[in-house]
């Protein structure tokens, strides 16, 4: 009898000890700033090259100073089929949309540096082109900001004759056209839209990022039709342009057309899943549509995107009251 009772104390330890191993595993995992992983880690580059900054992901403590380097836009490697890695994606977006940065995710599976998954090499292309398209400067990250940073790193050294001729064709500018567009940019973020296009309309060589703002302010003026002869106009200097295709939906939807504009932000929505102002549009589309359960879909998805997105939850809320069964006179009498 004694020996069977040691056997089960022996088998409840050791089932103890496995458990706070897999936890303490998992709070580690969660917890990539901290001492056991910090070793492992890369050190993220002192300096931005061609508006490209690398490292490891980015905990709360990195924000601050990624704000301070003129980070706008966060390039996250990271693979949210991975549960952990899924729960840090969600985390850095929350982080990002508190500083102003926006999180574009290119999953790359990889695990100690093995890959799996097949959009590696498609995805590691598309985080480089996203990356250089950024206004501003883009901070490109996996878990440790080993492998597969690196191999997007790689990626834009070995294609760099490729994509500074591509990058230089469309969006090269000067130094005082550049910083004219920025004073463009935040007086649109300001809502002086007449002032914006005074400045843009200064600038020599009209970018795709300049007709991009330019189509912008116009359709904040609610000036549509020559709003959408802008983003035309950016779409012609860089086909498939991503942000100029949202604008040309918006525009869709704006001109009472919501089953034009479904089209599009639908075929957006598969090229970026986690892409805010596509979300938001899809979810317009159907609410003009009077399609309410496809609207809550969207915007409850938006809501896990933005979660601060107040008028996201003011559309939830319309769209869920459409949708509640009107009380019958039978259950409103005494």
């Amino acid at each position: 009898m004694f020996k069977i009772q040691s056997k089960k104390r022996l088998w409840v330890g050791l089932l103890l000890l496995g458990l706070l191993g897999f936890s303490f595993g998992v709070w580690v995992l969660l917890h990539p700033a901290s001492v056991f992983v910090q070793p492992w880690r890369a050190e993220r580059a002192e300096s931005a090259v061609n508006g490209v900054l690398f490292g490891p992901y980015p905990v709360e403590a990195d924000f601050s100073e990624l704000k301070k380097r003129g980070v706008t836009t966060i390039i996250s490697l990271l693979e949210p089929n991975v549960p952990y890695e899924k729960v840090l994606l969600e985390r850095e977006r929350k982080l990002a949309s508190q500083y102003g940065m926006r999180v574009e995710n290119f999953p790359m599976g990889s695990i100690l540096g093995q890959k799996f998954g097949n959009n590696y090499s498609k995805n590691s292309k598309a985080a480089a082109q996203a990356a250089l398209d950024a206004d501003g400067t883009a901070y490109i990250h996996c878990y440790l900001g080993l492998h597969r940073a690196k191999n997007v790193q790689r990626y834009l050294a070995e294609h760099a004759q490729v994509q500074t001729q591509t990058y230089a064709g469309t969006n090269a500018t000067s130094d005082t056209d550049l910083a004219t567009e920025r004073a463009a940019k935040k007086l649109f973020r300001a809502g002086e839209f007449e002032k914006s296009l005074e400045l843009l309309a200064t600038i020599e060589r009209q970018t795709p990022r300049v007709l991009r703002v330019k189509g912008w302010n116009l359709y904040r003026m609610s000036k549509i039709d020559e709003a959408r002869d802008a983003f035309g106009d950016a779409l012609a200097l860089a086909p498939g342009d991503f942000d100029s295709r949202v604008g040309l939906a918006y525009c869709d939807l704006a001109q009472d057309k919501p089953e034009q504009a479904e089209r599009q932000f639908a075929a957006l929505s598969q090229e970026k899943p986690g892409d805010a102002s596509v979300q938001e549009g899809l979810g317009n589309a159907y609410y003009r549509q009077a399609r309410w359960a496809e609207a809550e879909k969207a915007f409850s998805k938006l809501l896990e995107i933005a979660p601060e997105n107040e008028e996201a939850k003011q559309a939830l809320a319309r769209v869920k009251g459409f949708q509640e069964p009107a009380t019958s006179a039978a259950t409103d009498a005494p």
